[in-house]
């Protein structure tokens, strides 16, 4: 294993080192995001989707309530998912299986190159940030299964079967969920997924070892994210903030329910009626945090652009211009994490 101060950069996870005293120079924040910090408040509203009444007689109320916390919050929470506690317990048994395994047993996955299928690392883009986040994360493809699952991780042994049944109810969720809010941005049901062409899902399990200046650090710098949704399965632990009207908020501990936020692509497609969330992650002095997002995305050839009847309701006038996802990912990850990738693309920005 490397150390930060190694020649070749940092290789080191956090979480393997079990006797951090101080904070590496490398991890300390802006003063201002230091301040940032300290100027937040709870959450005092998260609204709630109830997948059984989207299923159900009382479709129509559900839509008009996914449309405003879309619209004015951009995330909400799921109850009655179809994702029973079993399998959500279950999916984090493992994940902390994984990352409690001797450093030789996990570390050949280990890369700072986003383009692999399945790899373990450190911060966000460790190459290329001034300043590293206080996370190690897993990340790899769940769909189709079986053209990944032999890229996951063998170990733990059961890993892959876990993993496997986990995503699969997630990506039922999804679908669900798409086509609601399709159907919330009065699109045909099917908009949203037409529109990301062969979609792609991947898994991360994010790990926010505890962190002995928590004040000086972040586990997860503000951003959005780059996808189309995002649905997300936390842990007891505290941790998520999200960013609302200009002022930061924690997010409660959302026992049983999934935190859902909108991405980059919806944001396009919806033609700015939806906004993608900023949010980040901070860390604390006594636990370890464990967050595990589903990232839905379009296929890497797809090309996003805004829907044409929501253009035609803006008086014609598209606010971005039309780019494949693989051109978003590229400039995405060519700097450190920020707020603004789709400014990259806006319409007075590329002419």
């Amino acid at each position: 294993m490397e150390t930060l101060d190694s020649p070749s950069g940092v290789q080191k996870l956090i979480s393997s080192d079990k006797n951090i005293l101080t904070v590496h120079p490398k991890y300390l924040i802006s003063d201002e995001e230091q301040q940032s910090l300290k100027q937040v408040t709870i959450l005092p509203y998260v609204p709630t989707i109830d997948l059984q009444e989207l299923d159900g007689a009382s479709r129509p109320q559900a839509i008009e309530k996914l449309n405003r916390a879309c619209k004015e919050h951009g995330f909400f929470e799921v109850v009655n998912h179809g994702v029973s506690e079993h399998l959500m317990e279950s999916m984090l048994e493992v994940a902390k299986e994984f990352f409690q395994m001797p450093e030789e047993d996990k570390m050949h996955l280990y890369s700072n190159d986003f383009r692999k299928r399945t790899f373990l690392s450190t911060s966000f883009n460790a190459t290329k940030e001034d300043v590293l986040h206080w996370r190690d994360y897993l990340r790899h493809p769940c769909h189709p299964l079986e053209d990944h699952m032999e890229s996951w991780p063998s170990k733990p042994p059961s890993y892959r079967e876990i993993t496997g049944k986990y995503a699969t109810k997630i990506r039922e969720l999804t679908l669900k969920l798409l086509e609601a809010i399709s159907e919330s941005l009065s699109l045909e049901k099917d908009h949203i997924a037409k529109a990301l062409g062969d979609q792609n899902q991947s898994m991360q399990i994010n790990v926010y070892p505890p962190c002995p200046q928590p004040d000086l650090t972040l586990g997860l710098g503000a951003h959005t994210d780059p996808n189309c949704l995002t649905i997300v399965q936390h842990d007891e632990v505290p941790g998520l903030q999200i960013m609302k009207d200009g002022s930061w908020f924690d997010v409660p501990s959302l026992d049983g329910a999934f935190f859902v936020n909108i991405g980059d692509q919806l944001q396009v497609i919806s033609n700015g009626e939806y906004r993608s969330l900023v949010h980040r992650a901070i860390t604390n002095s006594t636990k370890r945090r464990i967050s595990i997002p589903t990232f839905y995305t379009p296929s890497f050839d797809a090309e996003i652009k805004p829907a044409p009847l929501l253009v035609a309701r803006n008086d014609h006038v598209p606010l971005y211009v039309p780019f494949t996802y693989r051109q978003f990912l590229d400039h995405f990850y060519s700097r450190s994490l920020h707020t603004n990738t789709l400014q990259h693309f806006e319409v007075h920005a590329a002419n």
